[in-house]
């Protein structure tokens, strides 16, 4: 039994390190794409509009409008449409804020959801491109123009990505996700250089406003609206990419109840909508999205649960062990002193070392991409301690909730 789970287990790492590996010759081959510099001017400015829904966003959405107002555009070519979705705080009263403002248009309707609030909004617009925004983030001054050039230079891009970053962690669930955001921007760079680009988050993404009148605009998408329509958008062969200079801050979960929910809904919604397009999966036509991006993010769920049920397999059977070995000899012959003999130099430990050497890489990857600072050593142990129980349990809770049908809720 114990030699079938370890050559599982191989075969598993295997793949987990083929992944990795897969990105860094991405990096290597396309290094020089990811120095982008800032244009004094554009050759031509499109019209955009950005779509902020908000639900009790009153300690939030303030900010968020003022950084909107802020960036590096012509104002005459920007517009923001913020959205109330039914508050039962003072959100639409903190709005009014920018009621005299000619670049904000304020809107209030009863409470449907993210995505009928998006729509809502969308039937007002009439710019060349689309921004979704949300109502406790923060833009860059210089991301707008990062993301235009895309759609400048590709006439065929449709989809765009924004880096997400968490801005100024100060629990631990913050500062584990400071650094799982960060590696993410490295690896969405990555997908976008292939064409892999598996959701342009809600958070900040930028859209050809024709595209979302041809695709139907926003859905449910089992709460989790910017996947469902990354997967549309994919389906009806159009080109998504990332852009890792568009870079954005949210506050992300502060507590790790609350970061744990946020992580229910998405892993339900991730799997629902999976099953809604199990179509993409090895799919030539949808090219590495269908070949190597959603086979990867299946399979990232079946490592977690696996090595997660081998970890308690093997903590119990060592256990187990000792308690026979207490009954037989006692505890006084338990005495142990350290000898570089009792470090094991089995092969799956040396790939398990490498695969964590892979994520560390990754890591510092994100960092440089996304032009940070420093990646804080606090952050890193949270991420690890965080991630290493946390996320096991988030995914065996989502794959329950999802195989029986137990929706989750928003928040």
């Amino acid at each position: 039994m114990t030699a079938t789970f370890e050559i599982i287990y191989y075969i598993l790492l295997f793949f987990a390190i083929y992944f990795q590996v897969f990105f860094l010759v991405v990096f290597f081959e396309k290094r020089k794409d990811l120095k982008e510099n800032m244009p004094e001017a554009l050759p031509y400015y499109p019209t955009v509009s950005f779509l902020v829904p908000c639900w009790n966003e009153e300690s939030t959405i303030i900010p968020t409008i003022e950084s909107i107002l802020d960036v590096d555009y012509p104002k005459d070519k920007l517009h923001i449409f913020v959205v109330d979705d039914g508050s039962k705080d003072h959100t639409w009263s903190k709005m009014q804020r920018f009621a005299s403002n000619e670049n904000v248009t304020l809107m209030r309707k009863k409470n449907g959801g993210k995505h009928t609030a998006l729509n809502f909004a969308l039937k007002e617009v009439t710019s060349e491109l689309v921004v979704s925004f949300d109502a406790d983030t923060k833009i860059m001054k210089e991301s707008l123009l990062y993301a235009v050039q895309y759609f400048l230079k590709d006439k065929d891009l449709m989809a765009l990505g924004g880096t997400v970053l968490i801005e100024n962690p100060k629990t631990m669930a913050q500062r584990a996700q400071s650094v799982e955001y960060q590696m993410f921007s490295y690896t969405k760079r990555m997908l976008g250089f292939i064409g892999g680009v598996l959701v342009v988050p809600g958070a900040f993404s930028m859209f050809r406003k024709d595209i979302l009148n041809e695709v139907g605009g926003y859905v449910k998408g089992h709460n989790l609206e910017d996947l469902e329509l990354t997967f549309r958008i994919h389906d009806h062969g159009y080109k998504v990419n990332h852009c890792h200079t568009a870079i954005v801050t949210t506050k992300g979960p502060a507590s790790i109840k609350s970061l744990f929910k946020q992580r229910l809904r998405w892993g339900y919604g991730f799997l629902s909508n999976i099953k809604d397009y199990r179509k993409t999966i090895l799919n030539k036509k949808f090219g590495n999205f269908g070949f190597f991006t959603v086979p990867m993010s299946v399979f990232s769920y079946v490592l977690i649960v696996y090595v997660f049920f081998l970890s308690v397999y093997r903590t119990s059977m060592f256990v187990a062990d000792k308690i026979m070995a207490y009954q037989l000899v006692g505890w006084q012959h338990f005495a142990f002193k350290f000898d570089t003999f009792f470090l094991s130099a089995k092969a799956v430990n040396l790939i398990g070392l490498a695969m964590y050497a892979l994520i560390f890489t990754s890591i510092f990857m994100g960092k440089r991409i996304s032009k940070m600072e420093r990646v804080s050593l606090r952050s890193l142990v949270a991420f690890f301690i965080l991630y290493g129980v946390l996320a096991p349990l988030w995914i065996l809770k989502t794959l329950y909730n999802w195989i029986f049908t137990k929706g989750v809720a928003w928040r």
